[in-house]
């Protein structure tokens, strides 16, 4: 009796162990399959909205460039993305922007959710996809007009997202070449420069929104100080900031890395660029 349970207990933990390897493989073939999808999807709706770039637009984001002559056309300086706002809000009344990045090629739609969990598991049209969505935090006002605004994605394997921060960590010159990204709405761009960033905990002080001077000139200060990245950014103004935010390691950790951006730059677009 004695080895018959034991060989029904090897033959028990043998089965465990093989349905353990089965769901682990399912759950990577899952996972691989679900940011195929995605980027799939992304791709897609980039192509039907006009979020992407042929060519890249000659314009100086600098607001030093000289002023056009009076008769000529506006000059803008900001890339030429030709967006379908108007399909973009139609297609999911949370939209609240559009993100292009040129340094990290990134070019995604931000959302803004009544939490910051929903858009997590969920894509811009609503299906539920590991890749999530890109989100403006729950709380921020919709108009960017915040002195610090987050905005959040997924750091994916595959680069999509914003799996390529990781990029930054390993080479700075990436944004010492090209330190803008830009957020297009429906009536107006704004421009970012990148002034700092660096890894962080989800728990920590960094993820802080403010409106008196000196928590900005505390919080701006402690970020020029610790930034993997030397920027040249003016923030005597004190503009507001839009603040890139992923996780950085394995799934579950609560590492993170955070980008800053400084408000160079709002522009009309549209409808709004042509009144």
């Amino acid at each position: 009796m004695k080895k018959i349970a034991q060989k029904a207990i090897r033959i028990l933990i043998t089965l465990c162990l093989t349905g353990l390897v089965v769901f682990c493989g399912y759950r990577m073939v899952d996972a691989v399959v679900s940011e195929k999808r995605a980027a799939q999807s992304y791709a897609d709706l980039a192509d039907t909205v006009g979020g992407r770039i042929e060519e890249e637009s000659e314009a100086d984001p600098s607001p030093e460039t000289a002023p056009a002559e009076e008769d000529a056309p506006v000059q803008v300086f900001y890339p030429d993305l030709q967006l379908d706002i108007e399909t973009l809000e139609s297609m999911n009344g949370d939209f609240r922007g559009w993100l292009y990045f040129p340094a990290l090629e990134l070019s995604y739609p931000i959302v803004q959710g009544e939490d910051n969990s929903y858009y997590l598991k969920h894509a811009f049209d609503g299906e539920k996809l590991t890749a999530g969505c890109i989100f403006m935090d729950y709380g921020a006002s919709p108009d960017w007009s915040d002195r610090n605004t987050f905005v959040f994605g997924h750091n994916m394997k595959d680069g999509s997202m914003f799996g390529t921060f990781k990029k930054l960590i390993n080479d700075v010159t990436l944004c010492e070449e090209e330190p803008y990204f830009y957020i297009y709405t429906k009536d107006w761009v704004y421009t970012y420069q990148v002034f700092s960033y660096y890894k962080t905990k989800s728990s920590s002080d960094r993820y802080m929104t403010f409106t008196d001077d000196a928590t900005y000139d505390a919080y701006t200060g402690w970020a020029l100080q610790n930034t993997l990245f030397d920027s040249h950014a003016d923030l005597s103004e004190r503009p507001n900031i839009v603040s890139l935010s992923t996780c950085y390691g394995s799934a579950g950790t609560s590492r993170r890395i955070l980008i800053h951006g400084a408000m160079t730059a709002k522009e009309p677009y549209g409808q709004a660029a042509s009144q």
